[in-house]
């Protein structure tokens, strides 16, 4: 097992923030929750057409908030004209969250870029964290290996983690086989990997967590939660208190 001594690794992750019937996910209520609770948080970034970086986890706002709008093709402007179902709020901004936390837990933030992204993702996300006084609670990750990649390259402050499953929807034979086999962090030499929960026992997974930390997702059950204190350095959590 790991000995990283990094807090990203220290409280489990609330996944989207501690949201719940009465709290949207990535939200601010949710992320007050997690933080009140002693939670670190795990939550989504994406780019505005004006290139402000937003919590979301979808590409598009249709099931957070009932109206279908294409994040990457909005203005901020035009996403603060919607309302998140639950409690009404707004969808944050990377830097409101930050503010709220200001390094009383960990976060963990996923950026999310399906097929084709902006080719400033990453310095832009990288220059909004450069005023964040807390960098050493801060930890960044991905799925797309190349933006990984650049994460990593782009600064040396931000521990960076590979996100992977046995299994991704929409995705080449080719791509799944890179990423069952852990080919994958070889593009993107990373400080860490986090896998989805169901394929932890594996033998390829646990032979490169001896050198390699492994967060693990999405525990939703007591169940799930022995498996990952047992084959994992951290979980992803969500519907169970950890």
């Amino acid at each position: 097992m790991s000995n990283i001594d990094h807090v990203i690794f220290g409280a489990p992750l609330a996944h989207r923030g501690l949201h719940n019937p009465t709290l949207d996910e990535n939200s601010l209520p949710a992320f007050k929750a997690a933080v009140a609770a002693g939670f670190g948080i795990e939550l989504d970034i994406h780019l505005t057409k004006d290139e402000q970086v937003v919590v979301i986890h979808d590409y598009t706002t249709t099931r957070v908030t009932g109206v279908e709008k294409k994040v990457v093709e909005s203005t901020y402007a035009e996403l603060l004209e919607l309302d998140l179902l639950i409690t009404k709020t707004k969808i944050p901004l990377l830097r409101e969250v930050l503010d709220i936390v200001d390094g009383k837990v960990p976060i963990l933030i996923e950026l999310k870029a399906e097929g084709a992204y902006n080719p400033k993702f990453a310095e832009i996300v990288i220059k909004e964290l450069e005023s964040y006084k807390h960098k050493d609670t801060l930890g960044l990750q991905s799925f797309n290996p190349y933006l990984t990649k650049e994460l990593k390259l782009g600064q040396n402050e931000i521990i960076v983690g590979q996100l992977a499953s046995n299994i991704l929807e929409g995705q080449s034979k080719l791509v799944q086989f890179i990423f069952r086999t852990l080919l994958v962090l070889h593009i993107s030499k990373p400080d860490f990997f986090n896998y989805e929960v169901k394929y932890i026992k594996r033998w390829k997974i646990q032979r490169k967590r001896r050198k390699l930390p492994l967060i693990t997702w999405t525990i939703t059950n007591e169940a799930e939660h022995e498996v990952a204190k047992k084959y994992a350095d951290n979980i992803i959590f969500e519907n169970i208190k950890p």
